[in-house]
């Protein structure tokens, strides 16, 4: 009878350790690839989070792409009047894509947000317009946007700045050092406001030139109803 109660304990026993290990055993083992996906989408959503100021940002992953037309770096050749940009390896630089899932005020547009996709950091927001069907799909889902009026709408100059040096604040790492050495401009009488930042002491190795501009930059427009876009090419040129 004690044989007999000691078998039952050690089949309980192990019965206990098949519940908790076979889970285990059956679960799949993430392949290096959706490892390393994972771990590139926590670090920008990182740099996401310390550029908005959320700290919950809902963004989805797009695809990794080509900066362009942000940022270029390359051999040129001249052609007629236009000219022609070779990639040169080690200066193809891509960065990861994330769409905002919250509408930029009401509207159908949302923000889109570009990572290096080397060193994580945010290397441009600009504003994505959504296509028909992301509309519809909103529509059915019980959601609406409103289209762009046409009305252009204007901040002064007291207001845009406040939010411009919110976020550049938030974003650059050194901002406290350069801050000062940021050019402003103005379009339209206030529809947008621009602050631009250019190292203009970096130079490119012999034989390749960038584009739009010839050294790194940080740049971003703030615009009558508040929207924001921002572009900092300084951590693409870095190795």
């Amino acid at each position: 009878m004690k044989f007999g109660k000691m078998w039952i304990l050690v089949l309980i026993a192990g019965i206990v350790v098949l519940v908790a290990f076979v889970p285990q055993v059956l679960k799949p083992t993430p392949t290096p690839n959706e490892t390393a996906k994972d771990l590139s989408e926590n670090s920008d959503l990182t740099a996401i989070k310390s550029f908005t100021g959320k700290s919950d940002p809902e963004v989805t992953f797009v695809n990794t792409d080509l900066p362009t037309p942000y940022f270029r770096v390359g051999k040129v050749t001249k052609i007629g009047n236009g000219e022609n940009m070779d990639a040169v390896e080690g200066w193809v630089r891509k960065v990861n894509v994330y769409d905002s899932k919250e509408l930029i005020d009401g509207k159908c547009s949302v923000y889109q947000y570009h990572t290096d996709q080397r060193n994580h950091s945010l290397v441009a927001v600009v504003i994505k317009g959504l296509k028909p069907s992301e509309i519809e799909a909103l529509a059915k889902n019980g959601n609406t946007c409103t289209l762009e009026s046409g009305n252009i709408l204007k901040i002064n100059t007291v207001e845009a700045e406040a939010i411009a040096m919110e976020y550049l604040a938030r974003a650059v790492p050194n901002f406290d050092q350069i801050k000062d050495n940021f050019k402003y401009s103005t379009q339209q009488n206030g529809e947008s406001h621009e602050w631009l930042w250019e190292d203009k002491e970096y130079k490119l190795p012999d034989g390749l030139s960038s584009r739009p501009y010839p050294g790194p930059i940080i740049r971003i427009s703030v615009y009558g109803n508040n929207e924001i876009q921002y572009w900092n090419t300084v951590p693409l040129f870095e190795n």
